[in-house]
């Protein structure tokens, strides 16, 4: 299951990339196979697939690598939790090459405040989200670093009735409901091609429902 659309993406085959935040690896795995060279990494390394993935422990607002290192990062859903996201942005742009990629994840604005009134649960845990971003706020935050955006769209409409559920329901008691994990289980079939009706609902609700809003950018000229 990725959160961004490939035919946005810079080509990949040979590329040098970093999954910056890259949780269990689903998008580093997927740009593996997808002829990047990738290097992921996050504050705590558990990856699912290690295979032919350089993974790496760091922090997002002190990168480990020279200026330079990538023709493309990808900073998926991280910027919600971190206390400082200008610096993870500066960074990101210290290590992309000239003309470079930066692909960026942030929970949608209105059905992630939906999540906050329903549950402090959700919110309110260590390492959980601390701000809701507007699209004119993200937008702001990579302009004043040095990126131009190019493209954007929403992505994942049914998660956000799935997580308004879970919500309402309890966030971790949710979890071991029979009902949400079959949901969620046919989420993730959709987003694998294997439910193509549900993958088609979600793909006409996405402009106004989609869970994530994911941009595009371009390192500007120094």
């Amino acid at each position: 299951m990725i959160t961004f659309r490939p035919e946005h993406l810079a080509p990949l085959e040979g590329r040098r990339v970093l999954d910056l935040g890259a949780g269990g690896g689903r998008h580093a795995a997927w740009l593996r196979d997808h002829g990047a060279l990738v290097v992921a990494g996050d504050l705590v390394v558990e990856p699912t697939d290690r295979e032919g993935v350089d993974w790496v422990r760091l922090d997002g607002a002190a990168l480990p690598f020279a200026d330079g290192s990538f023709d493309v990062v990808l900073c998926a859903e991280v910027l919600e939790h971190v206390a400082h996201p200008a610096q993870v942005v500066r960074e990101a742009r210290r290590v992309l090459a000239p003309g470079g990629q930066l692909v960026v994840s942030v929970p949608s604005a209105w059905p992630e405040a939906v999540c906050w009134a329903l549950s402090l649960e959700y919110h309110a845990v260590p390492g959980g989200h601390v701000r809701i971003w507007t699209l004119a706020g993200i937008r702001r935050l990579l302009e004043a670093e040095g990126f131009r955006v190019v493209a954007r769209h929403r992505r994942h409409a049914l998660h956000a009735p799935y997580w308004w559920a879970r919500c309402l329901l309890g966030v971790e008691r949710s979890g071991q409901d029979p009902r949400i994990e079959w949901l969620g289980w046919r989420l993730v079939k959709a987003a694998v091609g294997e439910a193509p009706l549900l993958a088609r609902l979600e793909t006409l609700l996405d402009p106004v429902l989609g869970k994530s809003l994911v941009l595009y950018a371009e390192a500007a000229p120094c």
